[in-house]
């Protein structure tokens, strides 16, 4: 069975929910597990992803139609490496319409590309609805669930069922405020953080040790879901001519 490259697409219909962190983590984590990854900051007002990583995150506007066709042409061509997207809360309901009017689904399986989208979670009523027009829109795409526990008080599992099996809510402790306000620091760096300290048990370690095993946990997931597919015979649905964006 080829190797599929993942691409990671970080949302939420709401501001301020953690999506910048949660990019932050996954491309520290790839990094630390040495793999290529790019990174793509598609917030217009504030791209806060891109002033983290420079020389790894393009910040893109997609509020126009070249700019959307710029970002998918980037993201087929870039089939070889780990891709994550900070989408922003405004460019919400559009990057998913594209996603589905451009047929994005059957070209990423034709170039093994495995689009996943870790979708924070809440009990806000847009937040519900949001979550069920993915999946209508995009009924191939894995998409899990996130509780920021800084963000929502509660989780609940039955609002925000899984799109495959094993892969259920990934969670982000709460942090104390004084830590916050470390890792928020523009030249801080989990991977670094853990490497110099590697058996600390500060708030940090424990903290960004948690979200990296579940990140693992996760990834260990999807690959045994594409095994369980491959050895049952199951393959991708017959592609449908690809169009351009707009």
């Amino acid at each position: 069975m080829a190797l599929q490259s993942p691409l990671y697409i970080v949302a939420s219909p709401n501001p301020r929910v953690g999506k910048t962190l949660i990019a932050r983590l996954l491309i520290e984590f790839f990094r630390g597990s040495d793999r290529a990854v790019v990174g793509y900051d598609l917030d217009p007002r504030e791209p806060a992803l891109a002033r983290y990583f420079p020389d790894l995150v393009y910040s893109l506007d997609i509020t126009e139609t070249l700019g959307q066709m710029a970002l998918f042409d980037r993201l087929i061509a870039n089939d070889s490496q780990t891709a994550v997207i900070d989408l922003g809360y405004s460019l919400f309901d559009r990057f998913f319409a594209v996603m589905g009017e451009i047929g994005f689904e059957q070209e990423a399986q034709r170039r093994r590309i495995e689009p996943v989208v870790l979708f924070i979670a809440d009990s806000a009523p847009l937040t519900l609805r949001s979550y069920a027009e993915i999946r209508r829109l995009l009924p191939q795409t894995v998409l899990v669930p996130v509780h920021n526990e800084a963000v929502s008080f509660m989780y609940i599992a039955k609002d925000f069922p899984p799109t495959r099996a094993g892969c259920s809510v990934i969670r982000l402790p709460r942090l104390s405020p004084a830590v916050r306000g470390v890792i928020e620091r523009p030249r801080f760096s989990f991977a670094d953080y853990l490497a110099k300290q590697p058996h600390g048990t500060t708030e940090i370690h424990t903290w960004a040790a948690t979200i990296f095993a579940e990140f693992r946990d996760l990834e260990l997931r999807l690959l045994m879901g594409r095994l369980g597919a491959s050895l049952s015979g199951i393959g991708p649905a017959p592609p449908r001519e690809s169009r351009s964006a707009g």
